[in-house]
């Protein structure tokens, strides 16, 4: 008898899976785990977050152009934003700004800051982008969101102040914000523009840095001072090219968001005279801050926070600042999700078209 396996052999070593198996299994498994984050943001992030019977009545108290209102001022922030990641990478269209724009601002919904930047990254590498100009947009585009979430809630001060509506005590606030976020954006700036600059304010980090973690009895890192010289080098190009539309864009979002919020507030029954306009900007900048804050219960203590700050004392036009809170949510929050699932539906298809098209051309 044959000492050679045959078919039947049941010792017979098994044969690795096929490059289509293997991908069925690879497509099989991500379908699984798309579920499992609907599953997870519908059943169980979702109802932690809204009460939907709230949202329900809150919804139906508003008319059909109200709401038209709020959808398009919600895509406009979208679009807004879309600039500012078409300004943090030069050549890049406004589509495929927006496109990976609402796509992350999808993945935000379940993932914490800065993965919702992974997948800018990924996005733009289908868009022809080296690895290296992805990575340096993508670290410009997150340093350039949370300058602008320091910056919003100071032009509302600003504004407060120059209608008289503001405190000394409001006055000091925006003069101490605002003196240390200009120092911490001029060393910035000194570092994207001079090596030199780059060197002794990594120097500095690396002394503070390593002093810091010894105290946690941590192995300091080593390399903090090439890391800021690098970060300046590669940053350098876009920030002379690009330097005014990263301002106006950021901006124009800032302000998109305060559009919404004035929206909010007036469809809410939350007046003029209880919430002038440069309240309103204060408002949507003090939320814009308040989102960035990985506290629970952020969003109920926002309306207690912001109404002494607005000196709001009537139980009136608290329970109309907290309906006014609770739509600018739903634009800027829910909205971003089915738009954001619309564009990576489009995205993927492309993306599989171009593939396909690859394979056939080979």
């Amino acid at each position: 008898m044959s000492e050679h396996p045959t078919d039947e052999d049941p010792d017979r070593p098994s044969s690795p899976p096929s490059k289509r198996t293997r991908t069925r299994i690879l497509k099989f498994v991500g379908v699984l785990v798309v579920l499992a984050l609907l599953y997870y943001s519908l059943f169980v992030l979702l109802p932690s977050e809204l009460d939907w019977a709230t949202v329900w009545a809150d919804l139906q108290a508003l008319s059909a152009w109200q709401i038209a209102a709020l959808v398009g001022s919600g895509l406009l922030a979208i679009v807004a934003l879309g600039w500012t990641s078409k300004a943090s990478l030069p050549d890049l269209t406004l589509y495929q700004g927006t496109e990976s724009s609402a796509t992350s601002q999808l993945s935000a919904f379940v993932f914490p800051p800065p993965a919702d930047m992974a997948i800018r990254f990924a996005m733009y590498r289908t868009y022809g982008f080296s690895d290296e100009q992805s990575a340096v947009a993508v670290l410009i585009a997150m340093v350039a969101r949370y300058a602008m979430v320091v910056v919003m809630p100071l032009i509302g001060m600003a504004l407060v102040l120059i209608a008289g509506l503001g405190t000394w005590s409001a006055l000091w606030w925006f003069l101490g914000i605002g003196l240390v976020f200009g120092l911490l954006l001029w060393l910035v700036l000194r570092v994207v523009h001079s090596d030199a600059a780059a060197h002794r304010v990594g120097a500095w980090l690396q002394r503070v840095a390593s002093r810091v973690i010894r105290w946690f009895h941590r192995t300091p890192p080593d390399d903090l001072e090439n890391s800021v010289v690098d970060f300046g080098r590669r940053t350098r190009s876009t920030v002379d090219r690009n330097g005014r539309s990263l301002v106006i864009s950021n901006v124009a979002w800032g302000l998109s968001n305060a559009l919404v919020m004035l929206l909010c507030l007036r469809f809410s029954s939350v007046s003029a005279a209880s919430v002038p306009l440069a309240a309103v900007v204060l408002t949507a900048g003090l939320l814009m801050a308040i989102n960035m804050l990985p506290i629970p219960g952020k969003d109920a203590l926002a309306v207690s926070w912001i109404a002494a700050i607005l000196g709001l004392t009537s139980s009136t036009d608290v329970s109309n600042l907290g309906t006014a809170m609770l739509l600018y949510r739903l634009v800027t929050w829910i909205l971003p999700m089915p738009v954001g699932a619309v564009f990576f539906l489009l995205w993927r298809g492309r993306v599989r078209r171009h593939k396909a098209a690859e394979v056939t051309t080979a």
